[in-house]
């Protein structure tokens, strides 16, 4: 099984959606503006249509860290999940279609990126539960970052938040977003909660000088009552936290020590590096050490009785790479690799992991990025590394590939990628 797991193996040949898309909605970043108190507002078969007419386009400002963003409209897969590739000046947001074994081209964006700058800039995605909104950020050192809300379905989008960001998450419903900033005006910084339509407002602040700063935003609740989030608590890593996504506004006091949030009501879940709601109860969260400290643990929090149970504590010297809970079930998957010898090391593997204690392995998974499970519980899916050029997507559970996609352009596979 473990070889058929690896996911550096070369997964059957994929096409990538070739259908002419003749038209496309162009929004360009404004020009930054004074800060004000609130952010400014500004992945079936795959098919894509060409219908969505062009928007008046505005002048581009010049200003470093402008983005100008083409949508493409396009028919979201029943089975999706949505990558940002690229890099330097120019991005693409595509739809994976995990049925089908096929990527679309969903949005093009080009960067105005500050010359001469040490570090590159990068971009992140979130989507709803329908794939219909997804959340798009584009952060770029030494200059302001962005995030748009995509609307594929539409063909559109719209430019939400300019200013330093520092995660962004949409509920699974679409209708609500929550964002971290990390702005120089003290008015701006923290932890904000919203609506898709640029409707926001603080719900943490935080001091932009401070260790830790901003929190981060991992993921609402199925209700959207509650919001789990992020506190950094520098070399030990992050301190998951819920709170009520209604709650007056509150601030986040580092002056005795440790963090702690005054003025809102926010319960203390433990050590964190990803979180899912299992139910409107239940938080399944996963933690892994650093060479600082920190703690490697799998565990569910009880948002009624506000109470943890350990799931599962790796040996010493084990570290989780990525965990996911699997839906309707009490099991969860976790990719494990030893504390040494880098990133991509021999002996990191993946494990189907059930709450009474029981494990599989499932087998070998060295170049593991990302992990998720299908939305029926049936397919593990893993997205893999190790080629700057092509990426795949594995099913842990089978041991099949599921289809590769160019990372940069070119292709599709077996076309070489560039």
């Amino acid at each position: 099984m473990a070889a058929f797991v690896a996911l550096a193996i070369v997964v059957a040949a994929v096409l990538y959606l070739t259908a002419a898309r003749p038209q496309s909605a162009v929004v360009p970043t404004p020009t930054p503006t004074v800060p004000s108190a609130s952010p400014s507002a500004s992945a079936t078969r795959s098919i894509p249509t060409s219908s969505a007419s062009a928007l008046p386009t505005p002048t581009t400002s010049g200003a470093l860290g402008a983005v100008t963003i083409q949508v493409t409209r396009t028919t979201v897969p029943a089975e999706f999940r949505y990558l940002v590739l690229g890099g330097g000046e120019e991005f693409r947001l595509v739809v994976l279609d995990l049925n089908a074994g096929r990527a679309t081209q969903v949005a093009t964006a080009r960067l105005a990126v500050p010359p001469g700058a040490a570090i590159g800039p990068s971009a992140a995605v979130s989507a709803s539960l329908d794939g219909h909104t997804v959340l798009v950020t584009f952060e770029v050192p030494e200059a302001s970052d962005s995030l748009f809300v995509v609307r594929p379905e539409t063909g559109d989008a719209t430019l939400l938040v300019r200013g330093e960001i520092r995660g962004a998450v949409v509920s699974s419903d679409g209708a609500r977003i929550a964002i971290g900033r990390n702005d120089e005006d003290p008015s701006l910084t923290g932890l904000w909660v919203g609506t898709p339509d640029g409707a926001m407002r603080r719900l943490l602040s935080d001091d932009p000088s401070s260790t830790g700063s901003p929190p981060r935003p991992y993921v609402f609740s199925p209700d959207n009552a509650l919001l789990a989030f992020g506190l950094g608590l520098g070399d030990n890593g992050w301190q998951a936290m819920v709170i009520s996504a209604t709650a007056p506004e509150g601030r986040i006091d580092r002056s005795s020590g440790g963090p702690q949030i005054i003025g809102a009501d926010a319960s203390v879940v433990g050590p964190a590096v990803g979180a899912q709601f299992r139910s409107a109860r239940e938080l399944f969260v996963w933690s892994s050490r650093s060479m600082f400290g920190g703690s490697t643990v799998a565990y569910i929090y009880d948002t009624a009785t506000k109470t943890s149970t350990d799931l599962y504590r790796p040996p010493a010297g084990v570290l989780i790479r990525a965990a996911a809970s699997r839906p309707n079930t009490r099991e969860f998957a976790t990719v494990e690799r030893p504390e040494c010898c880098g990133v991509f090391v021999a002996g990191t593997a993946a494990w189907l992991r059930g709450q009474d204690g029981s494990a599989r392995k499932l087998g070998d998974a060295v170049f593991v990025i990302d992990l998720w499970w299908s939305r029926d519980g049936t397919r593990l899916f893993a997205e893999g590394g190790g080629d700057d050029s092509v990426g795949g997507i594995s099913d842990l559970l089978s041991g099949k590939g599921v289809m590769q996609f160019c990372k940069r352009g070119g292709g599709p596979p077996p076309t070489p990628c560039t």
